[in-house]
């Protein structure tokens, strides 16, 4: 089944709805109005239940009047003009938007979710549009809107996926199909948001320990093993090797958290760490031989034997 809309409408007209709003209007020729004379207008609508009700409500008025994209402050019959529905309000309003939109839809309807939610929370949504008669796509925005507009990359996920994701590629965004099961492509995005975050994390404590005692650059400078290969090469050399190492780098760790303590910085993440290795330590996994396992191995070994479920 391709898919085809004459009517879009956006949940959520902040950045990321109007970033999307001008996006089609400019690359694609999509308008928010029917013209006279157009018998088969395509049309842009959005809903924002912030719209008016403060300096930042007037904001979303006025940016919708230049696009010339007709905007509501409530869920109305005319979202059932919609083939396709967008929807990027905050996450912690995921939920409340499926749940308002669903009884309004057009049976048959797409229901992009491109809202930042975990897969649980994806498939509480999905449950609600599916209820509606819509037809749920899982999206995970991996790029910002503030910089890249349409253009922020995107996974897609969902029975529905494939159809959703030509027509996305056709009108301007950049988006790649990851496979059937929607919510998949929500928990890649938490799971990398594990991973970057929690560089950004380390880095605010390293580097401002590292400027306080005037060894900055030389700090940065000494990265050049993680330079020298790709950084999922080096996260996953970090994981098999860890399974190997990970009673000398406890050890060490207890030497940084002394270190940052020394330069008045808490260690707040790096004490974290400790504790992280000591656990594979008391695990007692490490092998006789000393051979760094395969990255299946070793995710199998901490999987069975450290990461005790909650």
């Amino acid at each position: 089944m391709s898919l085809s809309p004459r009517v879009i409408a956006l949940l959520g007209f902040g950045e990321a709805g109007s970033a999307i709003a001008r996006g089609l209007c400019a690359a694609s020729g999509w308008r928010g109005t029917a013209k006279p004379g157009d018998n088969a207008p395509r049309r842009v609508i959005a809903i924002d239940t912030a719209l008016d009700k403060d300096a930042r409500g007037s904001a979303l008025g006025k940016t919708a009047r230049a696009l010339d994209v007709a905007i509501e402050g409530a869920y109305t019959v005319a979202l059932g003009e919609a083939d396709l529905v967008i929807s990027v309000v905050q996450g912690e309003h995921a939920l409340e938007a499926a749940t308002s939109a669903a009884p309004l839809l057009k049976k048959g309807a797409y229901f992009l979710d491109l809202c930042t939610v975990t897969g649980k929370m994806s498939d509480e949504d999905r449950a609600a549009i599916e209820t509606g008669g819509g037809r749920y796509i899982d999206i995970a925005v991996m790029g910002g809107f503030f910089s890249q507009g349409i253009k922020a990359p995107m996974l897609v996920a969902g029975e529905d996926a494939a159809e959703a994701v030509a027509w996305m590629n056709a009108n301007g965004f950049e988006t790649r199909l990851l496979g059937p099961k929607p919510g998949s492509a929500s928990s890649v995005k938490m799971l990398r948001s594990t991973l970057v975050k929690g560089i950004e994390a380390l880095g605010v404590e390293a580097l401002v320990a590292a400027r306080r005692q005037g060894i900055l650059e030389e700090v940065l400078g000494c990265l050049g093993d993680a330079d020298a290969q790709t950084l999922r090469g080096f996260i996953a050399m970090l994981v098999q090797t860890h399974v190997v190492h990970a009673r000398r780098r406890w050890e060490e760790m207890g030497l940084v958290t002394q270190t940052l303590r020394e330069t008045g910085v808490d260690p707040l993440m790096t004490e974290a760490i400790e504790r992280s290795h000591r656990r594979t330590v008391d695990a007692g996994i490490a092998p006789a031989d000393g051979k760094v396992p395969s990255l299946e191995d070793a995710l199998k070994i901490l999987s069975e034997k450290v990461i005790r479920g909650v």
